[in-house]
């Protein structure tokens, strides 16, 4: 089975969320904050590969997602970024959005396109220390990453051409 046209849906990663933490020690009631942010969502990343013959692979799995950033935790650890996704596609490939506006056409090898951007993470209580602010008890929450709707088709050449009226004999 041959595909040369096929439409996917990429999700970005989200970004993990920060934490509200506090420095504790024996004899101080109240320590300093130390919440760490979260880490950042992962892309996906269309990538132009001489070795993939056709979006076949695609056809059969239409939805891909970046993974998470993970969140922060106390003692300002923050939280790992989420690696990107990296989908490899046929030499010349175009790439069109959901209203069929060409984004690129990808006809070098290693050529990249970033389609789903993943998410920032939040911030943790540390980042939001001020000389108003000396303890601040709250945390920001991930963002989602972006979710869109790609469609891939494959232009081929033709090897050979036969050229002729039908049934005239040209198998």
């Amino acid at each position: 089975m041959f595909v040369d046209s096929v439409t996917i849906t990429a999700r970005g990663g989200s970004g993990g969320a920060g934490v509200s933490s506090f420095l504790r020690r024996k004899g101080l009631p109240k320590g300093k904050p130390n919440g760490g942010s979260g880490g950042s969502g992962g892309n996906v990343v269309l990538i132009a590969d001489a070795d993939v013959p056709t979006l076949l692979r695609y056809e059969r799995h239409p939805v891909w997602k970046a993974p998470s950033g993970t969140h922060g935790e106390g003692d300002l650890r923050h939280g790992k970024h989420g690696d990107d996704l990296e989908l490899p596609v046929p030499l010349g490939t175009l790439v069109r959005d959901a209203e069929g506006v060409l984004l690129a056409d990808l006809v070098e090898p290693g050529q990249r396109l970033v389609i789903a951007h993943g998410g920032k993470g939040g911030r943790g209580n540390a980042s939001f220390v001020s000389p108003d602010r000396r303890a601040p008890t709250f945390a920001e929450q991930g963002e989602y990453g972006e979710e869109q709707l790609v469609r891939l088709e494959l232009k081929l050449l033709a090897d050979a051409a036969l050229i002729g009226f039908p049934n005239a004999g040209k198998s």
